[in-house]
């Protein structure tokens, strides 16, 4: 008991020391970042260290110009009373090094940088996000630069065997994304190119050797070239991108890239971090808002990690550089699967033959029958496991399959009115043949549409989102207005004002939730207001949907209405914040599915609060790029 009272204090001294104690390990501060505050005497604070990079180096300039690390140390630092939080800086190396010995509670880095830091306990709380790259999973590139005006090169292939420059092959977003593009293209990474040159992480000489021609390829993160050239006039002009991906994403982005895209900035926490205090910095870094941060990030979850850690299975480089040598890990890494086969194939043959001595034959037959028993129901155990994880990964499937069921009433019951009526031509004998007829073609169309429906919900749940198809938003706002009046999902009054042919891009069985959804929740806030006591009174009572055209037609902007309670700016604050819901506004446990359609299709969702002599009640707009002929957006 005394030793574990003795480790007990080790461990609040190490957590509560001063902050006079604290070790600046870089060499320097970036300009305006924020001393950490003074605890007053007598007024001891939990030190709480976040790992940062040294932002002096040219390579980071792009995330120090929206000040991200300012930003988040000041938040935290602002919200945090009972914590002192310590920003402490190094190179990448020594990050690493800090997280193993302990140093940091927590650390931002990027998404390749948290991966290799998964084995050694460090969890993720956030990815940082924003405006021009909404989707967590989405948010940075690498991207290919030569020289313009050279006809040898005009796609990936041509660049094998050339020289390459980087800022350093120990960079994930300029360096690792590109060479895990080549590997997926089906080439030698560590062979690809004759030589590959390092600018001490100054992405600028990446750019001019390139224009010189020193080096016949720069490669660099998305956004990069274009940043540099603003910076740097002398390179307008003298510059192309390889392997570009044009489309959507990148007329959204407003820069090329060359690769996939994957999980940016990322924060997350080390084991040794109480998680009482986790769970306060995780809370303060989702709630952090667009409008107080200089570059109008936010803080999102990702939640495709694994595709950074197959990238650096590619590369053979991070948690898989040991696949370089062979070793012992490498040995049981790669053949671990054949050996545990051949262990237990050894093994099953012993258990045989010891069995095969000491039993009859009876005894043999009746164990290779229960050996048949338990591998069916493996198989079972596998194949349903396989499905379960197929319709987790599909997190809205359970809302389609709610939707769909009151959907399936409608047929089902025509179904029935039409077989009461086949019976009742029956009991009159000489059943007239047209009116049978009609009957049965009734059922037959009822049936068909029942079975579309179940289809629609299979189909998604089998084959996943597609949104790049078109999808004419007009006539689904209309198709899931009268299915919610058929299955008497929506009874409260209606009034619709929607211009006809507005094309969207997007798959067609998300956006109809995020409709359906944002139509039931308006209508459950109608409903939990006083209905008008009189039809003569002036107050409105119902629902209000618009659909239009913006923008010179580059967007499409549904907004839908609903009378209720005059919301407070608090009750309007508490629905942009992350888990928080409001009845009163008429949101309720659908609103994060919204949002998460909503940001996968590049929208947006907006909340107002009505007036009073407008009927009170909120009015939520969702803003959509339209699809213009070519297939793109605009």
């Amino acid at each position: 008991m005394k030793t574990l009272c003795a480790l007990l204090a080790a461990i609040l001294l190490s957590i509560n020391a001063p902050v006079a104690a604290e070790h600046q390990p870089a060499e320097h501060q970036p300009d305006g970042m924020i001393e950490p505050d003074v605890a007053p005497a007598g007024h001891a604070r939990t030190v709480v260290r976040i790992g940062l990079l040294d932002f002096e180096s040219e390579a980071s300039y792009l995330s120090r110009r929206q000040n991200i690390q300012e930003t988040i140390v000041r938040h935290l630092q602002a919200n945090s009373p009972g914590l002192l939080i310590v920003p402490r800086f190094y190179t990448t190396e020594a990050l690493s090094e800090a997280v193993r010995r302990g140093e940091v509670e927590f650390f931002l880095g990027s998404s390749g940088f948290f991966v290799q830091m998964r084995p050694r306990g460090a969890r993720d709380i956030g990815t940082i996000t924003s405006k021009t790259f909404p989707d967590p999973n989405r948010c940075v590139a690498g991207v290919m630069v030569v020289r313009s005006g050279r006809p040898d090169i005009s796609d990936l292939a041509s660049l094998e065997g050339m020289k390459a420059v980087t800022t350093s092959r120990a960079n994930f977003m300029t360096y690792m994304l590109n060479m895990g593009e080549i590997a997926a293209k089906g080439f030698a990474p560590d062979k690809f190119f004759s030589a590959v040159d390092e600018t001490d992480n100054r992405p600028v000489e990446v750019m001019r050797a390139v224009v010189e021609g020193r080096a016949d390829v720069g490669l660099l993160r998305a956004c990069m070239p274009e940043a540099i050239t603003e910076r740097h006039p002398e390179f307008a002009g003298r510059w192309t991108v390889v392997n570009d991906r044009p489309g959507l994403r990148a007329d959204t982005l407003g820069c090329r890239y060359s690769t996939d895209m994957y999980p940016g900035w990322t924060i997350a926490s080390v084991p040794h971090t109480p998680p009482v205090i986790t769970k306060h910095i995780a809370m303060l870094l989702l709630n952090l808002k667009p409008e107080m941060t200089p570059g109008g990030f936010t803080v999102s979850i990702a939640t495709e990690f694994d595709r950074v850690n197959d990238l650096f299975r590619s590369l053979k480089a991070g948690p898989f550089t040991y696949l370089n040598h062979w070793t012992l890990e490498r040995v049981w890494a790669e053949a671990k699967g054949g050996l545990l086969l051949l262990l237990g194939f050894l093994a099953a043959w012993i258990l045989h033959f010891v069995r095969l001595e000491k039993l009859v034959a009876r005894r043999t037959a009746d164990l290779s029958a229960a050996l048949s028993r338990e591998k069916a129901a493996r198989e079972e155990v596998r194949e349903t496991g396989a499905r379960l994880d197929s319709l987790q990964r599909a997190g809205i499937v359970g809302q389609l399959s709610s939707m769909f069921a009151h959907e399936l009433c409608q047929p089902l019951s025509a179904v029935r009115c039409y077989l009461r009526g086949v019976r009742t031509l029956m009991k009159r004998g000489a059943p007239d043949p047209v009116l049978a007829e009609r009957c049965l073609s009734g059922m037959s169309a009822e049936l068909d549409k029942a079975g579309e429906i179940i289809e629609r919900v299979r189909s998604y749940a089998r084959e996943g989102a597609r949104r790049d198809q078109p999808v004419d938003f007009s006539a689904l706002l209309s198709e899931s207005l009268a299915d919610m009046k058929k299955s008497e999902r929506l009874t409260a009054p209606v009034t619709i004002e929607a211009a006809p042919g507005l094309i969207v891009s997007g798959d067609p069985v998300e956006l109809r939730v995020l409709v359906i959804n944002l139509l039931k929740n308006a209508q459950e806030a109608v409903f939990a207001a006083p209905e008008p006591s009189s039809p003569d009174a002036q107050r409105p009572y119902g629902l209000a949907i618009e659909l239009e055209a913006i923008d010179g037609g580059a967007s499409v902007r549904l907004t839908i209405s609903n009378t209720g309670a005059v919301l407070t700016p608090e009750a309007i604050a508490a629905i942009g914040r992350p888990l928080a819901t409001s009845k009163a506004a008429g949101l309720g446990l659908g609103l994060m599915i919204c949002k998460s359609i909503a940001e996968a299709h590049l929208a947006s969702l907006a909340f107002a609060a009505r007036s009073e002599a407008d009927g009170g009640g909120l009015a939520v707009t969702l803003t959509l790029p339209a699809r213009n002929p070519s297939g793109r957006n605009p």
